[in-house]
C-alpha cells in the first residue's frame, strides 16, 4: 500500500477497533494496540517509519493541552502535594530502580543508557488511565490526582531523559550541573506556560470572534511547545500550565458560543488523535521485532515482565507510604472509622493505575542511533523492544483488571445528583430574583415577566428530567415529540415547501433541544 492509503486504512481500522472495544466494554487503548500489532503483520502492509520527535511534537501538545483543560483546577490546587509527590518523587525513584535493574540485566551497557531507559518507562499515560476511569462515577479528587500526575510526570521524565542522553552522548557527567539543568528547565517551562497562557487567552478574547477563536486555540499548544523548546525549557510543562490557565479564563471570560464550539471540536480532535496514536504504537511491533532473534525476544520479554513488576512494586510502596502518613493524621478525626479505610482503598486504586503509553514509546524511538563520536549506540534495540513490552504489560494487566478492582473497592462517591439538584434550585431562585428586579425597574412588563418565569421554570425542569439516572416518562415523551417534529419537518421539506438552508437551520434547532449540547467522549 502507498503511505496515504495506509493512513486511511489505519483510520478506518481505528474506528472499527474502538467500536469493538465499546461492544465488549474494554479500554480502547488496549484494543487499539493489539489491533495495530495484528495489522502490522498483514501482507502488503509496509513498515511505517516515523520520526519520534515528529510524533511527540504533533500528538503530545494538543493531548496535554486538552487534558489540562479537563482537570478540576480547585482539586489540582488542593492536591498539589500528592500530585507532585507522584509526578516528581515517584518518577525519580522509578527511574533509579529501573536503571539499576537494567544495568544488572545488561552489565555491558552504560549507566547513562540504564537511567535513560528508567526515565523512558517511568511516566504513566494520562489517556490510558482516564479512558478507564471515565466509565465510572469516580470521585473527582481521584481523577484529578491521576490526571495531574500523568501530565506533570511527562515533563519530569522527559527532563531526566534529556539529561541522561546528554551524558550518554558526551560521556561527561556532573550531579550539580544535572540538578541545575533539571530545575532551570522545570521553572522555565512553568514561566513560559504562565506568560503565554495569559497572552494568548487575552488576545483571543479581545480580538477574535468565537469561530476564529476556536481555530486559534489549535495553534496555542504547538506555539507554546515550540517556544519552550527554542528556549530549552520544558515544553510539556509549558503546555500543561498554559492549559490550566486557559481553562480558568474560558469559564469566566469567553462567550457561551466559544465554549460550546470549543468543547465540541476539541473533544472530537482528541478522540481522533488518541485513536491514531495508539494504533501507531501497535504497528511498531513488526518493526521492533524485526531487529531481534526469537531467543532475544523471549528473553527480553521476560526482562520486560520483571521490570514491569518492579515498577508496580515501587509504585505501591510509594503510594502506600504516603497513604500511611495520611492514615495516621486521619486517626485524630472524629470520622476516622470512615476516612481511614477510604484512604487505603484509594491507595490501592492509585497504586494499580500505572499504565504506560505513547510518550514512553515515542521517547524510546527517539534514542539516537549513534554516539557523538559516530559509533553505534549499543543497547538501543534492547531499550526500544523492552519499552514496548512494558507498555503492553502495564496496559493489559492493570488496564483489564482496574475496573474490577474499582468495583471491589467500592470507590464510587456519593451520587452527584443531590448536589446537582441543589445547585439548579439555587439558580432557579436567582432567576426569580433577577426577573423581579427587571419587573420593578420596568425593563419588562407583567406579561413578559410571566412568560419568562414560565420559560425558565420549564427549562429548569427539562434539564432535571434529562439528567436523571432513570429516564422519566416526561423525558421520553419530550424526545418523542421532538422526533415527531423532525419527521414532519422532513415531510415539509420533501414537499418542496422549504429549501435546504431552512431545513438545516430548523433541524439544528431540534437537535440542540434534544441533545442539550452533549460532550463527545469515548465510553469503553
Amino acid at each position: 500500500m502507498e503511505n496515504i492509503e495506509i493512513i486511511f486504512f489505519l483510520l478506518l481500522s481505528a474506528v472499527l477497533l474502538v467500536g469493538i472495544a465499546q461492544k465488549i466494554h474494554k479500554p480502547y487503548p488496549i484494543i487499539l494496540i493489539l489491533g495495530g500489532a495484528a495489522i502490522s503483520f498483514i501482507p502488503g502492509i509496509a513498515n511505517i517509519y516515523f520520526d519520534p520527535n515528529f510524533i511527540l511534537t504533533i500528538f503530545l501538545p494538543p493531548i496535554l493541552y486538552h487534558s489540562a483543560f479537563g482537570i478540576s483546577f480547585r482539586e489540582f490546587q488542593r492536591n498539589w502535594r500528592s500530585i507532585f509527590s507522584l509526578a516528581l518523587g515517584l518518577v525519580a525513584l522509578t527511574t533509579v530502580v529501573v536503571g539499576i535493574i537494567f544495568k544488572w540485566l545488561f552489565p555491558q551497557f552504560s549507566w547513562a543508557l540504564a537511567f535513560a531507559f528508567g526515565a523512558i518507562v517511568s511516566p504513566p499515560d494520562a489517556v490510558a488511565v482516564t479512558s478507564i476511569l471515565k466509565r465510572f462515577n469516580m470521585n473527582s479528587r481521584l481523577i484529578t490526582l491521576l490526571e495531574g500526575e500523568s501530565l506533570i510526570n511527562d515533563a519530569s521524565a522527559l527532563v531526566i531523559y534529556k539529561i541522561t542522553i546528554a551524558v550518554l552522548l558526551t560521556g561527561s557527567s556532573s550531579l550539580s550541573q544535572g540538578s541545575w539543568k533539571f530545575f532551570s528547565v522545570v521553572i522555565g517551562g512553568i514561566i513560559v506556560g504562565f506568560v503565554l497562557g495569559f497572552l494568548f487567552q487575552l488576545f483571543s478574547k479581545r480580538y477574535l470572534e468565537p469561530v476564529l477563536g476556536v481555530v486559534f486555540s489549535f495553534t496555542i499548544p504547538y506555539v507554546t511547545y515550540t517556544v519552550a523548546d527554542i528556549l530549552d525549557v520544558s515544553g510539556v510543562l509549558a503546555v500543561v500550565v498554559n492549559g490550566l490557565i486557559g481553562a480558568r479564563i474560558l469559564h469566566a471570560h469567553h462567550s457561551p458560543l466559544r465554549r460550546v464550539l470549543g468543547y465540541a471540536v476539541w473533544d472530537i480532535l482528541i478522540i481522533f488523535l488518541n485513536c491514531l496514536v495508539f494504533i501507531l504504537i501497535g504497528l511498531q511491533v513488526r518493526t521492533i521485532a524485526g531487529e531481534m532473534t526469537t531467543h532475544q525476544m523471549i528473553t527480553y520479554s521476560g526482562y520486560g515482565l520483571l521490570i514491569a513488576f518492579a515498577m508496580g512494586v515501587v509504585r505501591m510502596i510509594w503510594v502506600y507510604g504516603r497513604a500511611g502518613i495520611l492514615y495516621i493524621k486521619a486517626l485524630r478525626r472524629h470520622d476516622s472509622s470512615q476516612v481511614c479505610p477510604q484512604i487505603l482503598r484509594e491507595a490501592a486504586m492509585i497504586g494499580w493505575a500505572g499504565m504506560r503509553g505513547i510518550v514512553s514509546l515515542a521517547v524510546a524511538l527517539a534514542l539516537p542511533f549513534t554516539l557523538s563520536n559516530g559509533m553505534r549506540l549499543e543497547g538501543r534495540n534492547e531499550v526500544v523492544f523492552m519499552t514496548f513490552v512494558v507498555i503492553l504489560i502495564t496496559l493489559l494487566i492493570p488496564g483489564l483488571t482496574l475496573p474490577g478492582l474499582i468495583r471491589w473497592l467500592k470507590l464510587y462517591p456519593v451520587s452527584k445528583k443531590d448536589n446537582e439538584h441543589k445547585v439548579r434550585s439555587r439558580l432557579a431562585q436567582h432567576t426569580e430574583e433577577i426577573l423581579s428586579s427587571l419587573l420593578e425597574s420596568k425593563e419588562i412588563n407583567q406579561k413578559e415577566y410571566k412568560f419568562l418565569r414560565v420559560y425558565f421554570h420549564s427549562q429548569h425542569k427539562i434539564l432535571e428530567f434529562a439528567h436523571e439516572e432513570q429516564i422519566s416518562s416526561i423525558e421520553v415523551a419530550r424526545r418523542k415529540v421532538i422526533h415527531f417534529q423532525r419527521s414532519k419537518l422532513m415531510e415539509i421539506w420533501k414537499m418542496h415547501e422549504i429549501d435546504d438552508e431552512l431545513l438545516t437551520h430548523l433541524e439544528n434547532e431540534l437537535d440542540m433541544l434534544e441533545t442539550h449540547i452533549a460532550r463527545a467522549e469515548l465510553k469503553g
